[in-house]
């Protein structure tokens, strides 16, 4: 017996022996192979590491003060499901604040899809993320964060100002243009926690500090936008238009001093919710016949280069015939025996299309092609705006020998704006040649001496455009080549930009344009006690290489003050709906613009001579 009991004394000894040699070597083991896998089960539990958020740079106006994007703090209510004691009580006590019931919260908690880490509520406001937080519900966090806000909303040019969606990074406008000098950069903090998170006093591991993104000052002024999205509004509501733009440049150094244009949206719903259409800026992305406002430019090309007389005179007959086709004067049912042998100054004055037509004629292909290749419409202006539209030439077609020939008609209907189609802010960009002495000027949003790169945006041929433009506001027609534009006066350049028109030319130019709004067309753009100078366009809308009978865009453009303009104002009320004339519908709105412009500005009144 007690044999037996050694035997099995000794038996038990040898397999505790065993178990603890067996112990030992799995203790090795985990010390040794699975130390890492451990340390991390570890980390996990008690390391923590949070990212810090940058604050994003904001868009201001040029007064630098005025905020035109920014931030403002937000909280997100994180659940960490693995570490909630009691999900009804804490669904109840966080539903008062959530603004869902109880039930749904509980839900949502307690989903078995639901992610570990479940985000149960955003865009919390500070005080309320507070109370919450004072809860002190086990498993219940809060997460602070910079949401984008726009104070003005729809009211100060969302296209142009654009939007920021943090969730899929969508950006829009200058939002996309300057995306890596504003937003920028995260940090890290590492640290050992509590229980619900928070970090323990003096354990700090690691910190990077966040650099926050950089300020973008813009050229956009507050009071004449403001001025520009008031009588915006009027006009659309008015004429019952489909769309429409004003545009104000400083025409010395192409600085955009307003755009506003409409429909509009409010970039706070979008930066939340993505998009919901509307996002396209007529100023860059929309390309469409501005008619008559082409004559005085074409015209001044011509002059300068000698390939017109200022003394020649055309004979303007109701009617012009080119071919097959008939060309009528623009308000042929005002002046049913059209106007006579006339001068280009009279031609520009009356908006005669059959003289403009004849002129086209004269100047030939070749020459038009020049002329509208020194005025930029062949190229995109160069603005800090993404996807912008470089134009369209006139339709033609290619012989054998590669030579690219417009129809007769074609060459007769682009003297005077029809049948080749340009961005708004190409045709601000040729005029301000004719206010600054002749210098074709590089348009921008970004306030001289902000440090931010002034590097051409993406542009968009006519072939490969994505942008939603309005129906029929495009034509069928070759997309241009990018090349060196040729210059009139020898490539000279100058702060203002490149030399393409003589300043004699210009001045006179200037006076004809001021003797359009006395006695032509643009008379109900007269600003009283100024004497502004401007050209009124209506262009027939085309729609799959054919003109739609009723259609039309009305344009008005036009200088302030007359004599040495700092001011270029440019109004489009797009497809309008009973009056469709440029003379009734758009110069009525530049003067609304320029007077209330001269009043908020203060400008000293002009001595107008009406003898030239």
């Amino acid at each position: 017996m007690e044999r037996k009991f050694l035997l099995n004394s000794a038996c038990l000894l040898v397999l505790l022996a065993g178990l603890t040699l067996l112990s030992l070597i799995r203790i090795a083991l985990v010390q040794t192979n699975e130390r890492k896998r451990y340390a991390d089960y570890r980390n996990q539990a008690w390391h923590r590491t949070v990212q810090a958020e940058a604050r994003r740079g904001r868009i201001l106006a040029r007064d630098g003060k005025t905020v035109l994007a920014g931030n403002i703090k937000r909280a997100r209510v994180i659940i960490e499901r693995a570490l909630l004691k009691n999900p009804e009580t804490t669904a109840e006590r966080l539903s008062p604040y959530l603004g869902s019931s109880a039930e749904r919260l509980l839900e949502r908690i307690t989903d078995p899809d639901a992610p570990q880490s479940l985000e149960l509520a955003d865009d919390i406001t500070p005080e309320i993320a507070e109370t919450i937080d004072a809860l002190n519900l086990a498993g219940v966090f809060i997460r602070y964060y910079q949401r984008r806000y726009y104070p003005f909303g729809a009211g100060f040019a969302p296209q142009t100002i654009g939007y920021f969606n943090p969730k899929n990074g969508l950006t829009l406008g200058l939002e996309n243009t300057f995306d890596d000098t504003l937003q920028g950069k995260e940090g890290r903090t590492s640290f050992e926690k509590d229980g619900r998170g928070r970090p323990l006093p003096g354990t700090v591991l690691a910190d990077t500090p966040a650099v926050d993104g950089e300020d973008i000052v813009t050229t956009l002024d507050p009071e004449i936008q403001q001025i520009a999205e008031d009588v915006l509004t009027e006009s659309m509501e008015s004429a019952r238009a489909a769309w429409g733009l004003i545009g104000v440049m400083d025409p010395r150094d192409g600085e955009l001093l307003a755009v506003a244009s409409q429909p509009a949206f409010d970039p706070n719903q979008y930066a939340q919710h993505g998009s919901r259409g509307k996002e396209a800026n007529p100023l860059v992305h929309y390309v469409y016949e501005p008619g008559s406002v082409f004559k005085p430019l074409v015209s001044a090309v011509a002059l300068d280069r000698g390939w017109l007389s200022p003394d020649e005179k055309f004979n303007c007959t109701p009617t012009f015939t080119v071919g097959s086709h008939r060309i009528h004067e623009a308000e042929h049912d005002h002046n049913p025996a059209g106007f006579g042998l006339i001068p280009i100054r009279n031609i520009i004055v009356h908006s005669s299309n059959v003289g403009m037509a004849q002129v086209g004629l004269k100047l030939g292909q070749e020459r038009l092609d020049d002329i509208f290749r020194t005025l930029g419409f062949y190229e995109p202006a160069g603005i800090e705006l993404p996807a912008e539209h470089s134009g369209l030439k006139p339709r033609g077609w290619k012989s054998a020998s590669g030579r690219y020939t417009w129809p007769e008609i074609a060459v007769a209907n682009a003297a005077f704006g029809q049948g080749i189609a340009v961005t708004p802010l190409q045709l601000m960009r040729a005029y301000a040649a004719i206010a600054n002495g002749g210098y074709l000027v590089r348009p921008t949003l970004v306030a001289s001496g902000t440090p931010q790169d002034r590097s051409p945006a993406a542009t968009i041929s006519p072939a490969g455009s994505t942008i939603p433009l309005e129906p029929g506001e495009t034509l069928v027609g070759e997309a241009p080549a990018i090349e060196p534009m040729a210059d009139a006066v020898g490539d000279r350049e100058n702060a203002a930009g490149i030399r393409i028109l003589s300043q004699s030319t210009t001045a006179e130019m200037r006076r004809i344009l001021q003797q359009v709004v006395r006695e032509g067309t643009g008379k109900r753009a007269a600003v009283p006690n100024f004497a502004v100078g401007g050209k009124t366009g209506t262009g027939q809308l085309a729609r799959n290489g054919e003109y739609v009978k009723g259609r039309h865009n009305a344009t008005f453009i036009g200088l302030l003050p007359g004599a040495e303009p700092r001011y270029l104002i440019l109004v489009i009320i797009a497809q309008p709906r009973g009056k469709y004339y440029a003379s009734e519908v758009a110069a009525p709105a530049f003067a609304q613009v320029a007077m209330r412009l001269a009043i908020v500005k203060n400008l000293p009144p002009e001595c107008i001579d009406e003898t030239r």
